[in-house]
């Protein structure tokens, strides 16, 4: 496998809004990546503030129908089966995703059309125009260049790389939604499902092996709060783009290869504890602790495993 580095996205095109009292608020900016072909075995990953890199015009999605039409105009749906090993897209009318792979799967989607949701409440016309399936340890995932229909034409979902080509999407199960009390909540969904670009926190979480159709999906949400420095569980990312990090989890998808410094223990709500003998990334946004941080702090976090109920643990070198 390629030392990688994390790669995620889709749904929420994000939050510079609604700052949590007390704190101030940080310019949401682009992150990068060293690789896009793949995973690091030991978890080691660069950072970055966006969830999903989705934009249309200042909004974002908040989700994507299970339901779609070929380009035939029969329907096809999301959710997949799986024969021999491969899995293929299903085309009956059902809504039900199923446990055996990601919403969108195989190249026979290429062409189709599906209906997305803006946090606007409007909907927006998405098209297939391309798919690749992954390489191992991915060799489970599809990822597809998506257009949204404008006055003007079809544009890039995910924008271009710098060779000009489009950057792919993979589909995840369930949506990122923003509520009064948290701006990046997950919830899973029967009618709806997430399409995140690559580099982005989503996709990298899923990428690093944290995928719902394989029972993580603890780890995938408790990923992108780790990956977007969401100590307090609220949606607000404390953290610099581009920061080096070492993760590691509870079931042995990453392991520990680096001897750095504990900075957090995470769950899917946020930091549990913060390590107060290191430095903390939040001090490089934020320079000083957020509120939510000061009663969490101590010398043990991070060096007693997951014995305290910790999902995954991050190290700075």
């Amino acid at each position: 496998m390629s030392n990688l580095t994390c790669i995620v996205a889709c749904v929420l095109a994000l939050l510079g809004a609604c700052v949590p009292s007390g704190d101030e608020p940080l310019r949401e900016t682009d992150q990068t990546v060293t690789s896009l072909n793949g995973i690091s075995l030991n978890g080691i990953s660069l950072n970055g503030i966006s969830l999903n890199g989705i934009s249309l015009n200042g909004i974002s999605l908040n989700g994507i129908s299970l339901n779609g039409t070929s380009v035939s105009g029969a329907p096809i749906s999301a959710g997949t089966t799986t024969t021999s090993g491969t899995p293929t897209t299903t085309t009956t009318t059902t809504t039900t995703t199923t446990a055996s792979g990601p919403p969108l799967s195989g190249s026979a989607i290429v062409g189709s059309t599906w209906t997305g949701t803006a946090t606007n409440g409007a909907t927006v016309a998405l098209r297939i125009d391309g798919a690749v399936v992954g390489t191992p340890p991915n060799g489970d995932l599809w990822f597809y260049a998506v257009s949204y229909q404008t006055n003007a034409g079809w544009s890039p979902l995910c924008g271009l790389d710098s060779a000009g080509l489009p950057v792919l999407a993979v589909s995840v199960a369930g949506v990122w939604t923003a509520t009064a009390s948290d701006l990046a909540a997950y919830s899973s969904s029967s009618t709806k499902f997430t399409l995140s670009c690559r580099a982005k926190t989503i996709a990298k979480c899923v990428e690093l092996g944290y995928k719902t159709f394989k029972g993580y999906t603890t780890q995938l949400t408790t990923c992108v709060r780790l990956l977007r420095g969401d100590f307090c569980g609220t949606g607000q990312p404390y953290t610099v783009d581009g920061t080096l990090l070492n993760l590691y989890d509870n079931v042995g998808v990453q392991a520990d290869t680096e001897a750095w410094a504990p900075e957090a223990e995470w769950t899917p709500s946020g930091a549990r504890c913060v390590n107060s003998n290191n430095s903390a990334r939040y001090l490089l946004a934020l320079s000083k602790d957020p509120k939510c941080v000061r009663p969490i702090k101590t010398t043990s976090c991070g060096t007693s495993s997951f014995a305290n109920g910790a999902i995954l643990i991050d190290e700075l070198p």
